[in-house]
């Protein structure tokens, strides 16, 4: 607001200086075509008026443009300021979001959340890489820590998408990799990573990993959208 009052008076007076010099001109100009003494007189007195006027304006012309000056230093202070805030702001929400996931991590291998959870998908990541069609996954794997045995068993990553405008889905086989499925062998927590390599054309809607552990009758399935899961990874 103090910007904008400053800017108007700054125009006003730039206007009104503008009026008095052309005045002022106008004046010079009809004194020295002007033969008779006493209008010649009057008009010297006018020019002297003016002459003045001129002059206060011209000060109240360098008073308005250092405030200016001021007013815009405070304003680009400011917006560094906020910048900086929001900056920090960011950082220490960065922050506490690590420790809190952290901290859920260990929560969860030491069951202190009150659920005995046996092996899970604790977090799956999708990354995009220089082609638009491989992508790296990372999947961490947890097991409650009061099981205290070693687990093992493999992973099954399926992909649910169309192609061609047909609901298709692709199975490990299928997404580029000669190497087999992933396997896991773990107390606590293992990470898994590879590379997922999908054919031209196919439209990616879900991605579903599977835990099918040795001496186990059920497996965990997890299931996570394929645009929110690469979105979430990015940030």
């Amino acid at each position: 607001m103090r910007m904008a009052i400053s800017k108007t008076a700054f125009v006003e007076t730039l206007v009104v200086t503008a009026a008095i010099l052309a005045a002022l001109l106008f004046v010079t100009w009809q004194l020295a075509s002007t033969p008779s003494e006493p209008a010649a007189a009057e008009l010297r007195d006018d020019v002297n008026f003016l002459s003045s006027e001129l002059e206060t304006l011209k000060q109240r012309l360098d008073q308005s443009q250092a405030r200016e000056a001021v007013l815009a230093r405070e304003s680009d202070v400011l917006r560094q300021a906020n910048r900086l805030l929001r900056e920090q702001e960011s950082e220490r929400q960065a922050e506490l979001n690590t420790l809190q996931s952290e901290l859920d991590f260990y929560r969860r291998l030491a069951g202190t959340g009150g659920a005995q959870a046996g092996l899970d998908v604790y977090r799956a990541e999708l990354l995009a890489t220089g082609s638009g069609q491989v992508f790296q996954f990372v999947l961490t794997l947890t097991q409650n820590i009061r099981r205290a045995s070693i687990i093992s068993g493999r992973v099954r990553i399926d992909i649910e998408g169309t192609l061609d405008d047909r609901p298709v889905t692709l199975y490990w086989s299928q997404l580029g990799s000669d190497e087999p499925e992933p396997a896991f062998r773990f107390k606590y927590f293992q990470q898994l990573e590879g590379y997922l390599s999908l054919p031209e054309a196919f439209k990616p809607i879900q991605l579903v990993v599977t835990l099918e552990a040795k001496g186990s009758s059920k497996a965990v399935q997890r299931s996570y959208e394929w645009n929110a899961l690469l979105t979430e990874s990015g940030d």
